[in-house]
Protein backbone atom coordinates (compact mmCIF):
# COMPACT_ATOMS: atom_id res chain seq x y z
CA UNK A 1 0.00 0.00 0.00
CA UNK A 2 2.76 2.46 0.87
CA UNK A 3 4.46 1.93 -2.48
CA UNK A 4 1.16 2.56 -4.29
CA UNK A 5 0.62 5.76 -2.33
CA UNK A 6 4.15 6.97 -3.05
CA UNK A 7 3.74 6.24 -6.77
CA UNK A 8 0.49 8.20 -6.83
CA UNK A 9 2.23 11.18 -5.20
CA UNK A 10 5.04 11.10 -7.76
CA UNK A 11 2.59 10.72 -10.63
CA UNK A 12 0.53 13.68 -9.44
CA UNK A 13 3.62 15.89 -9.24
CA UNK A 14 4.80 14.75 -12.68
CA UNK A 15 1.40 15.50 -14.22
CA UNK A 16 1.43 18.95 -12.65
CA UNK A 17 4.90 19.73 -13.96
CA UNK A 18 4.13 18.57 -17.49
CA UNK A 19 0.63 20.00 -17.91
CA UNK A 20 0.74 23.34 -16.12
CA UNK A 21 3.07 25.01 -18.66
CA UNK A 22 0.39 24.50 -21.32
CA UNK A 23 -2.02 26.60 -19.24
CA UNK A 24 0.60 29.00 -17.91
CA UNK A 25 1.21 30.90 -21.12
CA UNK A 26 2.51 34.24 -19.96
CA UNK A 27 2.88 37.73 -21.37
CA UNK A 28 6.37 39.04 -22.08
CA UNK A 29 6.02 41.35 -19.09
CA UNK A 30 5.56 39.50 -15.82
CA UNK A 31 4.00 41.28 -12.87
CA UNK A 32 6.68 41.74 -10.19
CA UNK A 33 4.61 43.39 -7.49
CA UNK A 34 4.58 41.17 -4.42
CA UNK A 35 2.47 42.69 -1.63
CA UNK A 36 3.95 40.21 0.88
CA UNK A 37 6.67 37.57 0.77
CA UNK A 38 5.45 35.16 3.46
CA UNK A 39 2.38 34.45 5.56
CA UNK A 40 2.32 32.16 8.59
CA UNK A 41 0.90 28.68 7.94
CA UNK A 42 0.50 28.45 4.14
CA UNK A 43 2.91 28.68 1.23
CA UNK A 44 2.55 31.50 -1.29
CA UNK A 45 2.94 31.26 -5.05
CA UNK A 46 5.94 33.61 -5.23
CA UNK A 47 9.36 32.13 -5.99
CA UNK A 48 12.61 34.01 -5.55
CA UNK A 49 14.04 35.75 -8.61
CA UNK A 50 17.29 34.64 -10.21
CA UNK A 51 20.16 35.17 -7.77
CA UNK A 52 17.85 36.42 -5.02
CA UNK A 53 18.22 35.10 -1.47
CA UNK A 54 15.56 35.21 1.21
CA UNK A 55 16.19 34.52 4.88
CA UNK A 56 13.24 33.84 7.17
CA UNK A 57 13.39 33.38 10.92
CA UNK A 58 10.31 32.40 12.91
CA UNK A 59 9.47 31.87 16.55
CA UNK A 60 6.45 29.56 16.93
CA UNK A 61 4.90 29.04 20.33
CA UNK A 62 1.98 26.64 20.84
CA UNK A 63 0.12 25.41 23.90
CA UNK A 64 -1.84 22.16 23.88
CA UNK A 65 -3.78 20.20 26.45
CA UNK A 66 -0.77 18.64 28.16
CA UNK A 67 2.25 20.39 26.69
CA UNK A 68 3.67 23.59 25.30
CA UNK A 69 6.40 23.96 22.72
CA UNK A 70 8.58 26.57 21.08
CA UNK A 71 10.01 26.10 17.58
CA UNK A 72 12.47 28.45 15.90
CA UNK A 73 12.82 27.48 12.23
CA UNK A 74 15.36 29.20 9.99
CA UNK A 75 14.55 29.12 6.28
CA UNK A 76 16.81 29.94 3.31
CA UNK A 77 15.45 30.32 -0.25
CA UNK A 78 17.49 30.90 -3.41
CA UNK A 79 16.24 31.73 -6.91
CA UNK A 80 17.78 29.61 -9.67
CA UNK A 81 15.84 31.67 -12.20
CA UNK A 82 12.86 34.01 -11.96
CA UNK A 83 10.39 31.14 -11.52
CA UNK A 84 12.34 28.31 -9.90
CA UNK A 85 13.76 28.28 -6.38
CA UNK A 86 15.33 25.87 -3.93
CA UNK A 87 15.04 26.09 -0.15
CA UNK A 88 16.39 24.65 3.08
CA UNK A 89 14.77 24.86 6.53
CA UNK A 90 16.26 23.84 9.85
CA UNK A 91 14.50 24.01 13.18
CA UNK A 92 15.69 24.40 16.74
CA UNK A 93 13.06 23.49 19.32
CA UNK A 94 12.44 23.79 23.03
CA UNK A 95 9.72 21.50 24.38
CA UNK A 96 8.16 21.92 27.84
CA UNK A 97 5.58 19.72 29.56
CA UNK A 98 2.45 21.14 31.16
CA UNK A 99 3.77 20.71 34.69
CA UNK A 100 7.08 22.37 33.86
CA UNK A 101 9.01 19.46 35.35
CA UNK A 102 10.74 18.52 32.10
CA UNK A 103 12.22 20.80 29.46
CA UNK A 104 13.79 19.32 26.34
CA UNK A 105 15.99 21.58 24.25
CA UNK A 106 17.87 20.90 21.06
CA UNK A 107 17.81 21.09 17.28
CA UNK A 108 14.86 19.84 15.28
CA UNK A 109 14.43 18.36 11.82
CA UNK A 110 15.84 19.51 8.49
CA UNK A 111 13.88 19.87 5.25
CA UNK A 112 14.89 20.63 1.66
CA UNK A 113 12.58 21.54 -1.19
CA UNK A 114 12.03 23.18 -4.53
CA UNK A 115 9.23 25.24 -6.10
CA UNK A 116 8.40 26.35 -9.64
CA UNK A 117 5.92 29.20 -10.22
CA UNK A 118 3.68 30.16 -13.12
CA UNK A 119 2.77 33.84 -12.77
CA UNK A 120 -0.02 35.68 -14.58
CA UNK A 121 -1.25 32.59 -16.41
CA UNK A 122 -2.38 33.54 -19.94
CA UNK A 123 -1.97 37.18 -18.97
CA UNK A 124 -4.56 36.90 -16.21
CA UNK A 125 -4.51 37.53 -12.46
CA UNK A 126 -4.27 33.79 -11.75
CA UNK A 127 -1.01 32.22 -10.53
CA UNK A 128 0.09 28.71 -9.63
CA UNK A 129 3.12 26.87 -8.32
CA UNK A 130 4.19 23.26 -7.86
CA UNK A 131 6.75 22.07 -5.35
CA UNK A 132 8.26 19.12 -3.54
CA UNK A 133 9.70 18.87 -0.02
CA UNK A 134 11.64 16.20 1.84
CA UNK A 135 11.96 16.35 5.64
CA UNK A 136 14.80 14.51 7.38
CA UNK A 137 14.66 13.43 11.06
CA UNK A 138 17.82 15.15 12.32
CA UNK A 139 16.40 16.00 15.76
CA UNK A 140 16.69 13.90 18.89
CA UNK A 141 14.16 11.08 19.18
CA UNK A 142 14.80 10.53 22.88
CA UNK A 143 14.13 14.21 23.64
CA UNK A 144 10.95 14.12 21.52
CA UNK A 145 12.36 16.82 19.24
CA UNK A 146 11.71 14.59 16.22
CA UNK A 147 9.26 11.78 15.44
CA UNK A 148 11.86 9.92 13.39
CA UNK A 149 10.10 10.16 10.01
CA UNK A 150 11.34 10.90 6.52
CA UNK A 151 8.49 12.78 4.90
CA UNK A 152 7.96 13.28 1.16
CA UNK A 153 5.38 15.87 0.11
CA UNK A 154 4.49 17.20 -3.36
CA UNK A 155 2.19 20.22 -3.27
CA UNK A 156 0.26 22.63 -5.47
CA UNK A 157 -0.48 26.32 -4.83
CA UNK A 158 -3.17 28.37 -6.59
CA UNK A 159 -3.75 32.11 -6.22
CA UNK A 160 -5.97 34.86 -7.61
CA UNK A 161 -5.18 38.58 -7.40
CA UNK A 162 -7.80 41.30 -7.14
CA UNK A 163 -5.99 44.50 -8.24
CA UNK A 164 -9.09 46.66 -7.87
CA UNK A 165 -9.42 45.60 -4.23
CA UNK A 166 -6.09 47.08 -3.16
CA UNK A 167 -4.12 44.06 -4.50
CA UNK A 168 -5.98 41.58 -2.31
CA UNK A 169 -5.19 37.93 -3.01
CA UNK A 170 -6.96 34.64 -2.30
CA UNK A 171 -4.65 31.61 -2.21
CA UNK A 172 -4.75 27.90 -1.45
CA UNK A 173 -2.20 25.12 -0.99
CA UNK A 174 -2.81 21.38 -1.11
CA UNK A 175 -0.20 18.71 -0.41
CA UNK A 176 -0.13 14.96 0.01
CA UNK A 177 2.70 13.00 1.52
CA UNK A 178 4.04 9.78 2.89
CA UNK A 179 5.94 9.57 6.15
CA UNK A 180 8.17 6.57 6.77
CA UNK A 181 9.71 5.98 10.19
CA UNK A 182 13.46 5.43 10.00
CA UNK A 183 14.47 6.21 13.59
CA UNK A 184 12.97 4.93 16.85
CA UNK A 185 13.41 5.34 20.57
CA UNK A 186 15.39 2.70 22.40
CA UNK A 187 13.10 -0.24 23.10
CA UNK A 188 10.30 1.01 20.83
CA UNK A 189 8.36 -1.43 18.64
CA UNK A 190 10.34 -2.03 15.44
CA UNK A 191 7.08 -2.25 13.52
CA UNK A 192 6.02 1.28 14.37
CA UNK A 193 3.51 2.45 11.75
CA UNK A 194 4.06 4.82 8.87
CA UNK A 195 1.57 7.53 8.01
CA UNK A 196 -0.30 9.02 5.08
CA UNK A 197 -0.57 12.80 5.22
CA UNK A 198 -2.87 15.40 3.71
CA UNK A 199 -2.53 19.18 4.11
CA UNK A 200 -4.90 21.88 2.94
CA UNK A 201 -4.56 25.59 3.47
CA UNK A 202 -6.70 28.46 2.21
CA UNK A 203 -6.33 32.12 2.98
CA UNK A 204 -6.28 35.72 1.91
CA UNK A 205 -4.21 38.85 2.44
CA UNK A 206 -5.14 42.51 2.05
CA UNK A 207 -2.41 45.19 1.84
CA UNK A 208 -3.01 48.56 3.47
CA UNK A 209 -0.15 51.04 3.26
CA UNK A 210 2.85 49.41 4.98
CA UNK A 211 0.71 46.71 6.58
CA UNK A 212 -0.65 43.47 5.12
CA UNK A 213 -3.55 41.83 6.97
CA UNK A 214 -3.73 38.04 6.59
CA UNK A 215 -6.17 35.25 7.39
CA UNK A 216 -5.56 31.50 7.01
CA UNK A 217 -7.49 28.29 7.57
CA UNK A 218 -5.41 25.09 7.67
CA UNK A 219 -6.34 21.41 7.83
CA UNK A 220 -3.75 18.68 8.44
CA UNK A 221 -4.53 14.98 8.78
CA UNK A 222 -2.32 11.97 9.50
CA UNK A 223 -3.69 8.49 8.92
CA UNK A 224 -1.58 5.71 10.42
CA UNK A 225 -1.26 2.23 8.93
CA UNK A 226 -2.42 0.75 12.24
CA UNK A 227 -5.76 2.56 11.96
CA UNK A 228 -4.94 5.63 14.03
CA UNK A 229 -5.83 9.11 12.82
CA UNK A 230 -5.03 12.68 13.79
CA UNK A 231 -6.77 15.78 12.48
CA UNK A 232 -5.69 19.33 13.23
CA UNK A 233 -7.52 22.45 12.11
CA UNK A 234 -6.23 25.96 12.80
CA UNK A 235 -7.50 29.45 12.04
CA UNK A 236 -4.69 32.03 11.92
CA UNK A 237 -5.27 35.79 11.72
CA UNK A 238 -2.14 37.87 11.33
CA UNK A 239 -0.52 41.09 10.23
CA UNK A 240 2.76 41.76 8.41
CA UNK A 241 4.64 45.07 8.60
CA UNK A 242 6.69 45.84 5.49
CA UNK A 243 9.85 47.87 6.13
CA UNK A 244 12.26 49.09 3.45
CA UNK A 245 14.56 47.80 2.26
CA UNK A 246 13.14 44.26 1.74
CA UNK A 247 12.33 43.52 5.39
CA UNK A 248 9.09 42.09 6.77
CA UNK A 249 8.03 41.57 10.38
CA UNK A 250 4.88 39.57 11.04
CA UNK A 251 2.75 38.37 13.95
CA UNK A 252 0.14 35.59 13.68
CA UNK A 253 -2.11 33.90 16.25
CA UNK A 254 -3.13 30.29 15.42
CA UNK A 255 -6.26 29.03 17.19
CA UNK A 256 -6.91 25.28 17.32
CA UNK A 257 -10.40 24.16 16.26
CA UNK A 258 -10.13 20.39 16.84
CA UNK A 259 -9.21 18.16 19.77
CA UNK A 260 -5.87 17.13 18.21
CA UNK A 261 -4.81 20.71 17.51
CA UNK A 262 -2.93 22.93 19.95
CA UNK A 263 -5.44 25.33 21.46
CA UNK A 264 -3.50 28.58 21.25
CA UNK A 265 -0.31 29.80 19.66
CA UNK A 266 1.73 32.75 18.49
CA UNK A 267 4.04 33.12 15.49
CA UNK A 268 6.62 35.88 15.08
CA UNK A 269 8.31 36.02 11.68
CA UNK A 270 11.20 38.05 10.24
CA UNK A 271 11.87 37.96 6.49
CA UNK A 272 14.78 39.66 4.72
CA UNK A 273 15.75 39.57 1.04
CA UNK A 274 18.93 40.56 -0.71
CA UNK A 275 20.13 40.36 -4.31
CA UNK A 276 16.70 41.64 -5.41
CA UNK A 277 16.57 43.03 -8.95
CA UNK A 278 12.87 43.95 -8.94
CA UNK A 279 11.65 45.62 -5.79
CA UNK A 280 7.98 45.53 -4.95
CA UNK A 281 6.28 48.85 -4.34
CA UNK A 282 4.75 49.39 -0.93
CA UNK A 283 1.01 49.91 -1.42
Amino acid sequence: MKYLFWNICCAALWVGLTTLPAFAQQDDVVTRTQPVQEVFQTGLVYSQERGEVQLSYSSRFSKGKDHSSLQTPLNLEYGINDRWQIEVEWSAMSHRTKTGEATMRGSGDLSVGTQYSFMNMRGSNFHSAVGFEVSLPTGSIEKELSEGFIEYEPYLILARDFPKLNNMQIFSQVGVGFAQRVRRKVGEDQEAPAAHKFDLGVGTFVPFRHLVFTGEFNLSTNRWNNGGREREIHATPGVVWRLPPNLEIGVGAPVGLTRDADRLGAIFKFVYEFGTRHRAEVP
